[in-house]
């Protein structure tokens, strides 16, 4: 008999995670370069809607006419993302297998900065899918006004859902989020090409006055700028950065690529790259030219759409896409948080746990924690992107200077185990060099800037997860160890010179009856135990008990004064064995099973707690012995009219 409850559980699953797939079916998942860009890429690509605004953000503390220093701020991220974009490229090319950051740190510069590169993606990870989901319900609040004051509560029902639709399977997510990536790609290629058009046509409406174009040295310029500082620049060249988030992210998925894994890897990487920085590039212009400044009630997209539009079907198509991928952005989190998880796990520097796949394939524990933990982020800062922003990029850049890093030790040591010059590897060497110069860079520039603002939170976060990972792979491999010395001890069982039945009762029913059937076949020493949480009734059932009936099994009732039920009978057997050294212990606990999912409750209480307290006893062995009763309401008739009752008198 099956578990009634465990065929309504797997029913349910089938109707939300879709039909359990087999693991030959696992080549079916990989992604062709179009849905990978959608599950990959979408974290890169939304970062577009909000990386100009936290540049304005910082640059108006100076005043509206500071906002022109956006430009030469854009302008150098643009450059970043070209150096970082392609520094990755040699990053898939060098290792094919996947694994990103943290195995190319971990091979080329050791485990503690492997594990520090990993803990730093895993919280940037975690940040994404927080991050995303706050700008994606900003988004739509500044379309819907009237949904204001809920946006914690909607931010929690995207992270939940995109955590669903991920459970499904990979390729499903690639096809669920291929339409809105998409539209929001064309979506803001648009706008940016209408709003082109129309600074170039010369309608825009500038936030400075004429002269203030004729450079940035005139006096004009001084006047309108005189408050912004290097140390404002920095501050909002970092905020900017968070345009780079999730640019490792194809680097760690290499595998959830069709072959060939690598070359459609590189091909993803670079089609991110170009759309990253023409959209990037061609917003904070149109923010500029437009005069959008950060607002509490609207954001910079939606003032840039609307000066571009109005408001029109045109207007609500750009929101409408530029919410869903800030919703949907958290997906390239949900990708890669459970493989990283999986790698680490497969080392032995987190639980196990995570390596294991679920029925539809995905990493189900890393899913589960992921969501669970960038909820409780939502909460804690109130789905505010503001709040949230400053601790976004430090584990970022933490990873790609540690990733970039490795990357230069990779081609020395290459160089060096080919017996081939260095120049050979010139253009890969310059590219990681020049990526691993500028991340350290802007990595210090953002503790810096952003330390006060909550930097402070991940610098600290980084490396308490490095040494729980630390302490993790030492349990393992203390575990191991110790199990390894004992396995002689736990091998003299088979030794055992005899071994004794204990059944444990709760009463005189067919269920006993049927359990001492099955004490027999497995030894011929068998005693009933009951424990007595009430004396009368202990004396009872010994009143009660026949020697004859039960082939002379004996019957101890044990007191229990306090009415606990595992205690006596625990010092019961560890008495047994004390005094019988060699002595196997086989402790029976009955169990009643039905066909009623939802009356399992009223059955089992005390054997439960039996089996969940006694497995901690060393030297016990404990079998179940299930009595199964079909509940139908066909059984019972049959049953009754193949045993009428006799009615009295």
């Amino acid at each position: 008999m099956s578990s009634p409850s465990h065929a309504i559980v797997n029913r349910a699953k089938r109707l939300v995670f879709g039909r359990p797939k087999r693991t030959d079916q696992q080549h079916q998942e990989r992604l062709g370069v179009g849905s990978a860009l959608a599950v990959f890429s979408a974290d890169g690509l939304s970062s577009v809607a909000y990386a100009t605004e936290e540049i304005l953000y910082v640059l108006v503390l100076a005043g509206a006419a500071a906002s022109v220093y956006s430009l030469p701020v854009g302008l150098a991220i643009v450059g970043l993302v070209l150096v970082v974009a392609t520094s990755y490229s040699q990053t898939i090319r060098a290792y094919p297998a996947g694994g990103g950051s943290y195995i190319v740190s971990r091979e080329n510069l050791g485990t503690v900065a492997g594990l520090t590169a990993g803990a730093a993606l895993l919280i940037d990870y975690i940040l994404t899918v927080s991050v995303s989901t706050a700008a994606g319900i900003a988004a739509l609040v500044s379309a819907v006004p009237a949904l204001r004051g809920h946006e914690v509560i909607l931010s929690l029902a995207a992270i939940w859902f995109i955590a669903l639709v991920n459970l499904r399977g990979v390729r499903e997510s690639g096809l669920v989020f291929a339409v809105p990536t998409y539209g929001f790609i064309i979506s803001t290629l648009a706008l940016i090409g209408a709003g082109l058009f129309k600074v170039l046509a010369g309608t825009w409406h500038p936030i400075v006055p004429p002269s203030f174009g004729f450079g940035f040295g005139s006096p004009a310029f001084h006047q309108l700028t005189g408050g912004v500082t290097l140390f404002l620049l920095l501050r909002a060249f970092s905020s900017g950065c968070t345009a780079l988030t999730g640019l490792e992210a194809v680097s760690n998925g290499v595998q959830a690529f069709r072959p060939p894994e690598a070359k459609n890897a590189i091909r993803t990487m670079n089609l991110e790259r170009t759309l990253l920085y023409t959209m990037f590039a061609g917003i904070t212009l149109l923010a500029f030219g437009f005069g959008a400044l950060p607002s509490e009630s609207e954001t910079v997209m939606s003032q840039i759409a609307r000066d571009v539009f109005g408001r029109n079907v045109l207007y609500y198509i750009i929101q409408a896409t530029t919410a869903m991928i800030l919703l949907l952005a958290a997906n390239t989190a949900y990708a890669d948080f459970p493989r990283l998880a999986s790698f680490m796990a497969r080392d032995g520097f987190l639980p196990r746990r995570f390596v294991n796949r679920g029925d539809t394939l995905v990493l189900n524990y890393g899913v589960y924690l992921l969501a669970g933990l960038a909820s409780a982020l939502v909460v804690v800062f109130r789905g505010s992107t503001h709040l949230l922003i400053p601790l976004y990029a430090v584990g970022v850049f933490t990873a790609f200077t540690l990733s970039q890093t490795g990357m230069v030790i990779h081609w020395v040591r290459d160089a060096r185990r080919t017996g081939q010059p260095l120049r050979r590897h010139w253009w890969s060497l310059t590219i990681n060099a020049l990526g691993a110069f500028l991340s350290g860079t802007v990595l210090i520039i953002i503790g810096i800037t952003k330390f006060t603002h909550g930097a402070w939170i991940v610098l600290i976060l980084v490396p308490l997860l490095v040494a729980y990972s630390l302490h993790v792979r030492g349990y393992y491999v203390r575990f191991k160890r110790r199990v390894e010395s004992l396995l002689g001890e736990h091998l003299a069982i088979d030794d055992a010179r005899r071994v004794k039945v204990v059944l444990t009762i709760g009463g005189l029913s067919p269920v006993i009856d049927h359990s001492m059937r099955v004490a027999r076949r497995i030894s011929d020493d068998i005693t009933a135990v009951y424990v007595a949480v009430e004396p009368e009734l202990g004396e009872k059932l010994r009143g009660k008990w026949d020697l004859k009936r039960h082939g002379g099994v004996p019957l101890v009732v044990l007191p229990s004064p306090f009415r606990d039920v595992v205690g006596p009978l625990r010092e019961y057997v560890e008495g047994l064995r004390a005094a019988n050294p060699g002595l196997l212990i086989n402790l029976l606990v009955p169990v009643v099973v039905t066909n009623e999912p939802f009356d399992q409750y009223l059955h089992n209480g005390t054997a439960e707690m039996l089996l969940r307290e006694l497995r901690y006893s060393e030297g016990i062995l404990v079998t179940v012995i299930p009595f199964y009763v079909n509940m139908d309401a066909r059984a019972a008739s049959a049953i009754t009219t193949a045993s009428p009752v006799q009615s009295k008198g």
